[in-house]
């Protein structure tokens, strides 16, 4: 009897031991495994928040830079309009604070928001100045080392480009930005703790930290991998921190236009935080066999609902994302396709999938615009291996047009990888919005300069006669009104450009909005024009008691005046056949909406120039008898569809114009 039992107690012993030896080792493994998968997820999430921060970063440069193109022409050594064009720019990015200086070609301060106009500080040792001088006619933004500036006595990050004067250098222009417009940042990241975010120059200086410390700014790191030309442009790192004394899991992204290192970092202590509390939960529950192994079960369980609930964040993510992307197998094949990128291209998964990298470039190539085709993954990898060789670009990015509705214009980016299951991954972005507000800027400008210059040389050619010692005096009266008219027509262009720009900047927000009785409007505006003698201006004005709409007044007269003033002038001799009216509902206005029709006899215009009569700077009268800017009727559109209504016309060469604007009923 005995020998049976001692021989079931070892058996029970044995399976006891064993039961406990696996649940320790069990334990064991989940405490390594929680450490590991805690310092992994904060690689990840470091990364992430380095390339968020760097992303915010670039677009706050870009803007700055624009800022500075904008305005750095304006400077002619008057301060004091410069500071008025300063004022007005910085208005448009209002979110951003900085300060602008300007520095003269000899290094001394010309102006500053932050000094008084004789302030007369030498600055000509200053990195950014010497940078510049010494460059030449070179043109590039610059960015500094922190600062600790003479009038301000605090730290700053300038951004700097030469002003050039007749393509010689004259001075330069300089925002100053507070380290603290970047690590305001961190708040909106959500760091908590002893997370850090850094920025780095590349030459080691720390641009700007959070939390502050003191001796943090301008400190100059040394053996980091970002600070590394021969290392990834974006990675991570464990270190001890040099500034606090704090271990910390990094990661960073470099931007190398900037020569900026972007770093986020949590510490260790904070990192595994939610470890500890894990492995206080594991061993208390390991006292007991049955809980340990139920207790292990629930942590199988959730982990792998931790794990399913990531693979649905991300599977959201690449969802919601504007930006399209492609991944590529180890045998260059199509193997993952992100929803933005089949709404970009048209190109479903199943059109594309499994296809080797020469067909996916075929296919994409056809439905590309033959001037601007896609160039394909091999062009694209040497294009990056050339860049990286040269240190010019180690990512260079390549556009193309798709055909078809809308013509999109997009940006791809290759990346290669060395993972398992992804050799190479493609990076879409629709930046056609972006391509056409360049191409319109350019457009607008080059317009707009023509335009000027044609007044502008008048002038400066009659001055010119009018200050040589033999001119006659009796033609200076000739002169000077010839000179005063184009001054008149320059101030006309300028007023109306800056009319069009306030209206389409603010959007209708400052229209002050009420009830408008439209037949008072319409006689008010009416009674401004007067016939020419022995004409009259026949007017059809509705009973005003019964037509009312909302609007602004002021723009509302202004939008009736221009087409009013467009159907004298271009009737000439014809005054009296020149009508006015409202359009109620029995004559076919549409729900709503009320019509003031101004209809002339005039020259009238063909079906094209119809069709281009809200270009701005265009006239359907060549000849140039008939004054006028080109502006007046891209106005009229902007205040009309902004009260919510629509311009309609109706032209026909030689017999005349019919302008009918509609604006909602009040």
């Amino acid at each position: 009897m005995n020998q049976p039992s001692s021989l079931l107690k070892r058996q029970i012993s044995l399976i006891v031991i064993l039961a406990i030896s696996l649940v320790w080792v069990a334990a064991t493994y989940e405490l390594y495994r929680s450490r590991e998968t805690h310092l992994h997820e904060a690689e990840v999430r470091t990364l992430v928040q380095a390339h968020v921060f760097a992303e915010y970063s670039r677009s706050t440069f870009k803007r700055i830079n624009e800022f500075i193109l904008d305005v750095r022409n304006e400077w002619d050594g008057d301060w004091k309009s410069f500071s008025n064009v300063v004022q007005r720019r910085q208005e448009n990015i209002d979110d951003l604070t900085f300060q602008v200086a300007v520095i003269d070609r000899d290094g001394i301060l010309a102006y500053s928001n932050l000094a008084l106009p004789n302030d007369r500080i030498d600055l000509s040792q200053r990195e950014h100045f010497r940078i510049h001088k010494e460059a030449g006619n070179a043109d590039r933004l610059f960015i500094s080392k922190p600062l600790l500036g003479k009038v301000s006595g605090k730290w700053s990050i300038q951004l700097t480009r030469a002003i050039f004067r007749s393509g010689q250098f004259n001075g330069v222009l300089v925002v100053s930005i507070s380290p603290e417009q970047f690590a305001g940042f961190a708040a909106k990241l959500g760091l908590k703790g002893e997370s850090v975010l850094t920025v780095v120059r590349n030459t080691g200086e720390i641009m700007a930290r959070y939390p502050a410390v003191d001796s943090s700014v301008g400190k100059i790191l040394r053996n980091v991998p970002y600070l590394d030309a021969n290392e990834p442009d974006s990675g991570n790192f464990r270190v001890t921190a040099a500034v606090d004394a704090k271990e910390r899991i990094y990661g960073y992204f470099r931007l190398p236009e900037y020569q900026l290192s972007f770093v986020q970092g949590d510490s260790i202590s904070d990192i595994l935080v939610p470890h500890h509390l894990h492995r206080t939960t594991v061993l208390t529950g390991a006292v007991a066999i049955t809980l340990i192994i139920l207790m292990f079960f629930v942590m199988l369980v959730r982990s792998l609902s931790s794990l399913e609930e990531v693979r649905q964040q991300l599977a959201v993510i690449f969802s919601l994302s504007p930006d399209g992307f492609l991944s590529f197998d180890k045998q260059r094949r199509v193997s993952y396709v992100s929803p933005a990128f089949s709404r970009m291209t048209g190109l479903d998964k199943g059109d594309i999938a499994g296809l080797d990298e020469d067909a996916f470039t075929e296919k994409l190539r056809r439905l590309s615009v033959a001037g601007k085709p896609f160039n394909g993954l091999e062009a694209m990898r040497a294009a990056q291996a050339a860049g990286s060789v040269n240190h010019a670009d180690r990512f260079p990015r390549h556009q193309f047009e798709l055909a078809g509705a809308g013509n999109r214009v997009l940006e791809v980016d290759i990346r290669m990888a060395d993972a398992e299951a992804v050799s190479q991954i493609l990076y879409f972005r629709d930046i056609t919005h972006e391509t056409e507000v360049d191409r319109l800027k350019s457009e607008f400008l080059s317009t707009a300069a023509h335009e000027l210059r044609t007044p502008m040389a008048n002038i400066y050619g009659f001055a010119e006669l009018m200050m040589q010692p033999d001119f006659p005096a009796e033609e200076v009266g000739e002169s000077l009104a010839i000179i005063h008219r184009q001054s008149e027509l320059m101030i006309s262009i300028i007023n109306e450009l800056l009319d069009l720009v306030r209206i389409e900047q603010r959007q209708g927000k400052d229209f002050n909005i009420s009830r408008i009785d439209a037949g008072e409007l319409l006689l008010e505006v009416s009674s401004n024009f007067k016939a020419n003698e022995g004409e009259h201006t026949r007017q059809q004005i509705f009973n005003p008691q019964q037509f009312w709409i909302r609007g602004d007044r002021k723009k509302l007269m202004q939008a009736v005046n221009n087409v009013l003033s467009n159907a004298y002038k271009y009737s000439p001799g014809c005054g009296d056949q020149v009508l006015v009216g409202l359009i109620d509902a029995n004559e076919g206005s549409p729900d709503g909406l009320l019509g003031i029709r101004i209809s002339d006899r005039g020259i009238g215009m063909t079906p094209d120039q119809v069709s281009r009569v809200f270009e701005r700077f265009y006239r359907a009268d060549t000849s140039g008898k008939i004054p006028g800017t080109g502006l007046g009727m891209s106005i009229v559109r902007e205040i009309i569809e902004l009260h919510g209504g629509r311009v309609d016309i109706v032209s026909k060469s030689g017999e005349g114009t019919t302008v009918t604007l509609w604006i909602p009923k009040g």
